[in-house]
Formats: structure tokens, sequence, C-alpha cells
């Protein structure tokens, strides 16, 4: 045990020697436990850095009751009330002659004092350090990845400090320095554990607290276009998970106060910039946002050109089909999932059909069209086993007095079917091929005489 504080009461903070030093936090209400932390990377609920802090503490704890009692130490507030102005001055000049990193936090945190401070390239450099003292040769690992996470808390507590003060000027140079170096990490670390992609989230997040605030400058939501612009040019924005398209929203909430046709300028140029083999999905993604954009702004007529020229896109026509089915224009709304499904059945994708055919189940629902939701809801029934749903579906759609009839005449049809079907070898036989398709309906319609038939009928 190298170091243990009592901050406050109930809230001690250790630091632990094991393979590298790890911090330890731990909250007490009396004698019990309410909070842990240690920032090893150890994957369970307590790790033994905690265990050895809490067998400190209770060394620590008096043995014995009663007698003199030591007069209780100062809390770090109490503390600094005691302190006078100049006595501080003194311990914050010998702190920076003896730390180093102490005089960087000092002039970052003061950074709104003195215009001539570059407080960018200040903060790259104080993250370019952090960055190196925990990857080795440009790669970061799992274990490394945790202390590098702690190591930047602080500097996004700053940044959230300047948001809560209203100072967005400092909060995005926090933000864009953090994703000026951050992001290239991402390519060459372990971060299964999410602590490098967490910290980009929160720099993406930070910016869009910034592009969000109302009092924000023209200029920083301007500087703040550039950044996202120029970053995005890059695919790798795109390629780990959700960042890019994080990055648009921030620009997108910057160009409905500041510059719409920059935005529409972005997206058209990020189409062109990310072509390939393996773009079709942001591609796609892009479109939707420049239609859900146009439509945002009032520009109606754009949107629904730039719809009808990309219903090959699935979310687009299913949001034109969405908009027939509101003005209940059905003949429209079943032309365009017609044709959604002749396309999804070209493009061999047999999940996209089945969506639009539930779409058209749907659609005959709201017509009243009894004739056409029973038959799709008998196909969705039974094309994969038995759905217990579209069972319903279907046989709500017979009145009670002749549901009977219907469900005998589709046991005899499946019988008829199996009798007639050839077989594929001798382990395809027809006894076990009624059991599976006809076993759920007996259980469905609780008729288990015929189910023990089945039983019966099919040997082990």
């Amino acid at each position: 045990m190298e170091e243990i504080t009592r901050k406050r009461p109930g809230v001690w903070s250790a630091t632990v020697e094991g393979g590298a030093s790890y911090s330890v936090d731990i909250r007490l209400a009396g004698r019990d436990v309410t909070a842990t932390t240690c920032n090893c990377p150890y994957d369970g609920a307590v790790c033994k850095h905690i265990v050895a802090v809490l067998y400190a503490l209770r060394e620590e704890t008096p043995k014995r009751r009663g007698g003199r009692r030591k007069a209780p130490k100062l809390h770090f507030e109490d503390m600094l009330q005691k302190v006078n102005l100049e006595e501080l001055r003194d311990f914050v000049r010998h702190q920076h002659e003896t730390n180093r990193d102490f005089g960087d936090v000092f002039k970052m945190y003061f950074a709104d004092k003195d215009s001539a401070i570059n407080v960018t390239d200040q903060y790259r450099t104080i993250i370019r350090k952090i960055i190196r003292n925990h990857s080795n040769r440009g790669f970061m690992d799992y274990r490394q990845s945790f202390g590098f996470s702690k190591e930047i808390q602080p500097i996004m507590q700053t940044a959230y400090a300047a948001v809560s003060r209203k100072n967005y000027r400092d909060a995005a140079i926090v933000g864009r320095a953090l994703l000026i170096e951050v992001m290239p990490i991402i390519e060459a670390c372990d971060d299964s554990a999410g602590n490098i992609g967490d910290i980009i989230a929160q720099g993406i997040q930070l910016l869009q607290e910034v592009a969000e605030a109302d009092t924000v400058s023209p200029e920083l939501q301007s500087q703040l276009f550039d950044f996202v612009e120029s970053s995005l040019s890059d695919k790798t924005w795109f390629d780990y998970g959700d960042f890019g398209y994080e990055m648009l929203a921030v620009a997108e909430c910057i160009a409905l106060k500041l510059d719409q046709e920059r935005y529409l300028r972005l997206l058209d140029n990020l189409l062109k910039i990310h072509v390939g083999k393996y773009s079709d999905y942001l591609q796609e993604h892009l479109k939707k946002l420049k239609i859900r954009f146009l439509f945002a702004i009032g520009r109606t007529a754009d949107a629904e050109k730039l719809t009808a020229a990309n219903m090959d896109i699935v979310e687009v026509r299913r949001s034109a089909v969405q908009q027939a089915i509101d003005v209940r224009d059905f003949s429209k709304a079943k032309q365009l999932v017609w044709e959604g499904i002749r396309i999804a059945e070209g493009k061999q994708h047999p999940g996209t059909v089945q969506q639009w055919e539930e779409k058209l189940f749907d659609i005959a629902k709201l017509q009243g069209d009894t004739g056409t939701a029973r038959q799709f809801a008998k196909k969705f029934a039974f094309d994969r086993g038995l759905n217990p749903k579209y069972y319903q579906e279907w046989k709500m759609t017979y009145p009670p007095s002749e549901w009977q009839t219907v469900l005998e005449s589709h046991i005899q049809s499946v019988v008829a079917e199996e009798q007639k079907r050839p077989r594929k070898g001798s382990w395809d036989r027809e006894d076990h091929s009624l059991f599976q398709r006809l076993s759920p309906v007996f259980i469905i319609e609780e008729q288990w005489q015929r189910l023990l038939g089945l039983i019966l009928l099919t040997p082990v």
C-alpha cells in the first residue's frame, strides 16, 4: 500500500502497488461498503487491490471504543479554507517547479487569462504525451487502454466545466484536440474494453453540446463545421463504430442554425469521396440524411425528387409507402411495395421480401381486404415452423362457425402433401414430417388426442 487518503467522510482514495500502480476509490456508509472502483484490468466484481485497501481501512479503525480520541484530521476543503492567498501561490509555484505536468494543467485551466497561449497546441501536446505513456511503438494494448482512459478523464472534465461556464471556445478546443490525437489510435489498439471508442464518443458529444448551445458565436460554429468537414474526408471515421454518423449529426445541428446549403454540399461531397466495393451502406445512409434534411428545411419538392431517384433504398421506399398510407392512397402504397418486392427478389434478399409482404398484409387489414389479409397471415403462420401471432391472425379472418372446417381442410392438405412428396432418403420420413408440421397445430388448438396419435405413429 503506497498511499491511502480520506477525501471526506466516508470517501477514501488509495494507490496500490501491483504489477503497476493502481488507483482505488471506496465509499463507506457506517460499516457498509457502498461503492468501489479500481482502474486495474480485472474483469470481476472486486479485485485484490480493493480488498487490500479494505483491509488497510479496517486496521485504521480503532480496536477499542472509548478513551481519548485523536483530534480529527482536517479534510481537504477545511484545509483549503485555512490557507491564505500567498500560501496558496507558494504552493502552486512549488508544484510547478517539482511537477512539470502540473504546470501544463494549471495553464490549461486558466488559459482564458492569457490570449497569447495557443490552447489547441497545448492540449494536443498534453494528449500526445499521455498517448506515448500508455502505448508501445504506437500500439495500445488492452491493459494500457485503461490507464490511458483514466488519465484522459481530467481533460474531459475540464472541457465539461468549460461548457457549464458557457466557455464554448475552450470546450470546442478540447473536443477537437482529443479527436485529432485519439482517432488515429483506433486503428492501432486493442479496444476490446471499449475505452478508446468511449473517449472518441465523449469528444464528439462535447462538440454536439457546443453545437446545440444557443449562445455559441457564428464564428465558432463555422470553425466546428470546418473541423467536421475536414475530418470526414477520412473514411476511418465511418469504418469504426458510428463516429462518422455522429459527426454528421454535429454538422447538421450547426447547419440548421448557420448555413443549410453548406450541409447539403458536405453530403454531396461525401457521396463523391466515399465510393467503392464496401461503400453501399454509407452511400445509402448519406442519401437518406439528405432526403430527411430537405424535408426538415421545407424543400419538399427537392426531397420528393430525390426520393423518387432512390427508391432502390429500402428505407427510402418504406418512407414513401408510409406517406401514401397516411393519405390513404392504398393503390399507390401497394404499387410501391410490389416494386420493392421485385427489387429485393432480384438482389436475393428474402428477408426484405418478407418485410414488404408484411406491409401488404398491414395494408390489406387497413383496407378491410379479408381475402388478401387471410392469404398473407396463413403464409406467415407456417413459413418457418408455426408462428403463433400470425396463426391467430389467420384464424381471426374466419367466423368461429367456419373455423373447424377450415382447420380440418388445412390438416388434410398437409397430410396429402406429405404423402405425395418424393422422399430424399431414409432419414426423410413421412411420419417425422407430419409430426413437425402438425404437432404445433394440435398443441395450439389443444387437440391432445390427435397429438398423442402423432406421437405413437412417430417412433424414436
